[in-house]
């Protein structure tokens, strides 16, 4: 059954409604396709890169505690330990499925929670991590706002989410009605609310609680060549996916391409301080 059918009509009661079925999808699929990306070598290392994009703004020789809302299974965490080494910030993931339970295989700390309810005390945390995970929240805005309470005066928000462009939508309307019949790949949340996530809101949210935010639009190439998460042909060759990462770096440096990659992204990433006190 699509994931629209039956769909209760009142604007509260069709919120309900999803996220219920998002959270029976992610126990009964997607938690299972999470691994996918990363066991075809080449998918793998344009993944890890987008990792070391967030790891950048991580700043792990502070202390505090680093958590990431939809962790999945602790494929960006344990990098992020990994990264840090002994003596690193604390980390700890949260997600809505049973996936969480992977982590302490890892020697990490997970919690099965909702990234629109928070567990976390105020204050507590030095950085939130969203990838790939705030567009999964239906009032995302709303979500922004709980987790600012739980930052520490001086801590941070680190985005990172798909793009909502002209060209991705494009891309979108032609391809999905192909890839999605052989591939079961987007949440029903992913299919009913894509185009109510962009980034406007997102920074609109940021400005509402008095944040200053960078933001920078990455992965027009590698990335989509992947598949992004649904695979393809080229997410199998690490020797190509590694060239064509070379090949955007070096577009990435020269101004009038890197305008054009803008153009062309298919990610964000959003930096977002809280003020210190």
């Amino acid at each position: 059954m699509a994931a629209s059918d039956s769909s209760p009509t009142s604007p509260e009661d069709r919120d309900a409604h999803f996220r219920q079925l998002e959270r029976q999808w992610q126990e009964d699929v997607g938690q299972h396709l999470l691994d996918i990306p990363h066991e075809m070598p080449g998918s793998a290392a344009v993944f890890e890169r987008q990792f070391q994009r967030v790891i950048d703004h991580l700043d792990l020789g502070r202390p505090g505690v680093i958590a990431e809302v939809g962790c999945g299974k602790g494929h960006f965490l344990d990098q992020v330990a990994r990264t840090a080494g002994d003596g690193g910030p604390q980390v700890v993931g949260i997600d809505l499925s049973h996936a969480v339970h992977a982590l302490p295989a890892k020697g990490l700390d997970g919690l099965q929670a909702d990234g629109e309810a928070l567990p976390f005390a105020d204050g507590s945390l030095r950085v939130m991590v969203y990838d790939g995970a705030l567009h999964h929240l239906i009032d995302y805005r709303a979500a922004l706002h709980d987790a600012h309470r739980t930052l520490a005066p001086g801590g941070r928000f680190v985005i990172f989410e798909p793009v909502s462009s002209p060209f991705t939508r494009l891309v979108h309307r032609l391809l999905d009605p192909i890839i999605f019949k052989q591939v079961e790949y987007e949440s029903p949340i992913d299919q009913e609310y894509k185009h109510a996530f962009l980034e406007a809101p997102v920074l609109e949210a940021l400005d509402e609680l008095g944040m200053t935010w960078t933001l920078e639009r990455t992965d027009a190439l590698a990335y989509p060549m992947t598949g992004c998460y649904a695979g393809s042909v080229f997410a199998r060759s690490l020797p190509f996916m590694r060239f064509v990462m070379a090949a955007e770096g070096v577009c990435e440096r020269v101004p009038l391409v890197r305008n054009l990659l803008a153009v062309l992204a298919w990610r964000f990433l959003v930096v977002a301080t809280k003020p210190a006190k």
